[in-house]
């Protein structure tokens, strides 16, 4: 299978869409697709690391999207399209979706586009919605991948595409988060953490829509006692200044040992999981229109059998399994209080949770997105009995009969 990959983010760029571009990329090639991947340079030439990606990648000149670069996206489209046979072009994001509907023309090959939540939403401007339509994006040669069955339904909500074109892929979790780490004791001791504590770890920007302050709400609510055996470890790049000031001053005055780590690099991210009981995020749902599609932090931490506590919000039910690999409750501090409570002092279930989280994680794997994504379905049938089941198990069928036939 010949995949043609076209994306507005990718590596140096980690994290949501760059990521996926990237792990989707990388496991289709290792399931015996040939991959094609066209992607922003960021205003460097990137040929040294791109030469160690087991895949051809194809750089464009520029960096974040901008609606001013569609014109030449467009161009773009075109001709890499006609650059080759391929069989599935796949756009993985928003910025490409017009430009590969204009182009679809061009090509026999399968039609694919991701949703990833937000975009669904931003996407929703009398202008925008224009502009699908004249285009006709979701037309009937499209299939959409949406990265969460939340996800699947908003857009099911937003668009007159038919339900059978629209299917929820859950994303997968990269081999390195499983890989080795520091032992338990010798990154707790790097940290300045005693054997005793009980080490609760975030990562995620401090954003207002990632709830540290309704976190931090929740510790409020624990007996004194134990909020003075827990220490909070925070991971990520400051969010909003208004909002990291407020946030730092409220942790300086709560009763607890909040600790303020900064961007770490992901290897000192996998030994602080190793070091730490449980992981915690709690989101908020937006009025913005910003949605949290999936939640891919939450996998990356149950590969260190980590069980979470999380909120009930956007696709985080697909990444964290109620009961199963974590506590999932309301965006409410009390009902937060008591799951961090649970996961603190209840050892067992601690441990059962661990044990569905390090399993959950194993089960979403990249090589199953990639093969529920593009029809891969020697794959699928191979590992049914060790994989989770597609959410929307008809899609490698639907790709499957849905491809020309080409002359050998």
């Amino acid at each position: 299978m010949n995949i043609l990959l076209l994306t507005s983010e990718f590596s140096p760029a980690n994290g949501g869409i760059g990521t996926y571009a990237r792990e989707i990329a990388v496991a289709a090639t290792e399931l015996g697709a040939n991959v094609t991947v066209v992607a922003p340079d960021y205003g460097k030439d990137r040929s040294a690391d791109d030469r160690r990606l087991p895949f051809e990648i194809r750089r464009f000149k520029g960096g974040l999207h901008s609606m001013r670069d569609l014109p030449s996206k467009i161009a773009l489209a075109r001709r890499q399209i006609v650059s080759g046979y391929f069989d599935v072009v796949h756009a993985a994001d928003w910025p490409f979706f017009i430009p590969l509907a204009l182009a679809r023309g061009l090509t026999q090959a399968r039609i694919l586009m991701t949703v990833h939540g937000t975009e669904i939403n931003e996407t929703q401007t009398p202008l925008k919605r224009l502009a699908i339509r004249t285009a006709g994006v979701f037309g009937s040669r499209t299939i959409i991948a949406a990265n969460s069955r939340y996800t699947r339904d908003l857009f099911r909500q937003r668009f007159a595409v038919d339900s059978q074109r629209i299917h929820a892929i859950p994303l997968g979790v990269s081999d390195f988060w499983f890989g080795s780490r520091q032992t338990r004791a010798a990154t707790r001791m790097v940290q300045g953490i005693g054997a005793d504590r009980i080490v609760m770890v975030t990562v995620a920007r401090l954003t207002r829509r990632k709830g540290h302050l309704l976190t931090l709400e929740a510790l409020r609510h624990l007996p004194p006692e134990l909020r003075r055996r827990l220490t909070w470890l925070l991971i990520g790049p400051d969010g909003e200044a208004d909002y990291v000031a407020e946030l730092r001053n409220s942790a300086a005055a709560a009763d607890c040992d909040l600790r303020f780590l900064g961007t770490l690099s992901n290897e000192q991210i996998r030994d602080i999981y190793g070091a730490s009981d449980f992981f915690c995020l709690t989101g908020l749902p937006e009025s913005s229109g910003r949605v949290e599609g999936f939640g891919l932090v939450y996998l990356e931490a149950g590969a260190a059998a980590l069980p979470s506590v999380a909120t009930d919000i956007g696709g985080v039910p697909d990444a964290v399994v109620a009961g199963q690999s974590g506590l999932l409750v309301p965006p409410v501090a009390d009902e937060i209080a008591q799951a961090i409570t649970t996961l603190a002092t209840d050892s067992a279930t601690r441990s059962t949770l661990a044990a569905g989280a390090l399993a959950h994680a194993h089960n979403l794997s990249w090589k199953r997105c990639a093969a529920e994504t593009y029809g891969l379905t020697q794959f699928a049938m191979e590992n049914v009995g060790e994989a989770a089941p597609p959410m929307d198990a008809a899609l490698p069928r639907q790709l499957a009969s849905a491809r020309p036939a080409y002359p050998a």
